[in-house]
């Protein structure tokens, strides 16, 4: 072989070598997509560098893109922008109108969250009022009656018992004076005097009926005047106001009693208070100057406090939403393939240009290489 032709076969061969190397490079990259097997033996190089790292570089890439690209700062700086300024005011002022022209309410907004989920808070509430209710009656039921009593209301029920003595004492004079207290006492002196025997019966051939009952009247208004007997009365009075009013409850009201009670105040309570008309019922007809002013004022304090709210907590939010594990899973979720055909889409020309600068450089250096072999 003459030199000149030495000199180009190595120069065809070490391009060819070159950028085939290159090529099958860049294939490597992808693929194969599954390790191979010879003899049970996994072939080495594969899969190929992407599938084999896929997990790593999904990770890596979602921590370089949360971690450098989508921080919390350009969150921040994107809510704080004039476009989303207007994004959020147009948005509530969009939600204002149709509020007030379709007349929504309370129970269309939780509808909407979820099926059903105005009959769960009736439910709920009903439910919660019935439980509060019976827990307050357990602790009523057995306090003492002076303790559920205001203080103001049991200096006042103190001051009437005081009272009590001297108005039984003028009921007691008002009724024996009257003629009702003298046909009573009438009554029982003549029963008394027919069924004590014939010494009792004497006394009528003595003094009649009449002048008996008139005396013994007359002995009784004096006994109810006696220091004694008042002095009796008010301590019986004291001592059984006293002793009624710490007495529990539970010594006047049986458990059915009790129960009663607690279901008849739910009952009426949630008449009352009926939260599926309030649900039900539009929003603006709640309190129509209050929603005017919302309207006009409210929406922009209601904007500025939604934008700081997200500028103080776009971190918190962002962990929360976990954005470098949402990439991974994106990342991981699509096929090898389709992965390829994306890189190979942004960096055909690059891969070409690798490939080119291979064949060049193979033919370079063959041209070296044959210089070489012909001077030695």
């Amino acid at each position: 072989m003459n030199t000149i032709g030495l000199i180009i076969f190595m120069v065809v061969t070490g391009s060819l070598i070159a950028g085939f190397t290159n090529m099958l490079a860049i294939r490597m990259l992808f693929r194969p997509y599954e390790a191979k097997y010879l003899f049970g033996i996994k072939l080495p190089f594969t899969p190929g560098v992407i599938p084999s790292r896929r997990s790593e570089a999904s990770t890596k890439l979602g921590r370089i893109i949360t971690g450098h690209l989508l921080t919390p700062d350009v969150f921040i700086d994107k809510v704080k922008s004039p476009e989303t300024d207007r994004f959020i005011m147009n948005f509530i002022d969009r939600q204002i109108r149709t509020i007030e022209e379709e007349k929504l309410s309370i129970g269309y907004f939780l509808e909407r969250l979820h099926a059903g989920l105005s009959e769960k808070v009736i439910t709920g509430f009903n439910a919660e009022l019935e439980n509060k209710i019976s827990e307050e009656s357990e602790k009523l039921y057995i306090s003492k009656i002076e303790d559920l009593m205001p203080r103001d209301a049991m200096h006042t029920i103190d001051m009437k018992v005081a009272e009590l003595r001297p108005q039984l004492t003028r009921k007691l004079e008002e009724y024996m004076a009257s003629d009702k207290g003298y046909e009573d006492l009438y009554t029982m002196t003549d029963e008394f005097i027919e069924k004590r025997g014939r010494l009792a019966k004497s006394l009528k051939y003595f003094m009649t009926k009449e002048n008996i009952t008139l005396n013994i009247r007359k002995e009784l208004m004096k006994l109810i005047h006696h220091p004694k007997m008042v002095d009796i009365m008010e301590k019986f009075i004291i001592e059984e106001y006293r002793r009624v009013k710490g007495r529990p409850v539970n010594d006047f009201l049986s458990e059915d009693d009790k129960d009663g009670l607690v279901i008849s105040i739910s009952s009426a309570l949630e008449a009352r208070i009926d939260v599926r008309s309030l649900l039900d019922k539009p929003i603006i007809e709640f309190n129509r100057e209050f929603f005017d002013s919302f309207k006009e004022r409210g929406k922009y304090t209601l904007k500025d406090n939604t934008i700081n709210y997200l500028a103080h907590n776009m971190g918190r939010i962002m962990d929360k939403l976990q954005l470098a594990e949402v990439i991974k899973k994106q990342i991981d979720s699509f096929e090898l393939a389709h992965i390829e055909d994306l890189v190979m889409d942004v960096a055909k020309k690059e891969f070409q240009m690798i490939t080119l600068l291979g064949f060049i450089l193979g033919a370079v250096i063959g041209l070296f290489q044959g210089i070489v072999v012909v001077l030695l």
